[in-house]
């Protein structure tokens, strides 16, 4: 089973986000509430923490990119 990793929703009015820089690496074990990835918006920066313990699966937006917020931008392996 996948969680998905959304760009979450930072403030009012701002619709978009940097994917700054990835903490972890495809295959890494991640727990719960640990920053996992860091977004910039023209305003600030922001942690974002993993949704779910298990194993990095994907990284489906790398560093650098734009996105817009509710995006998804990387899935973690849970166990059943």
């Amino acid at each position: 089973m996948y969680i998905d990793i959304i760009v979450p929703e930072v403030g009012d009015g701002v619709t978009q986000a940097t994917i700054s820089e990835w903490i972890n690496s495809v295959g890494d074990p991640v727990d719960e509430g640990e920053t996992i990835v860091e977004i910039m918006t023209d305003k600030a920066a922001f942690e974002v923490p993993s949704p779910a313990t298990g194993i990095l699966k994907e990284i489906v937006i790398e560093s650098d990119t734009e996105v817009a917020v509710g995006s998804v931008i990387g899935r973690i392996a849970v166990a059943k």
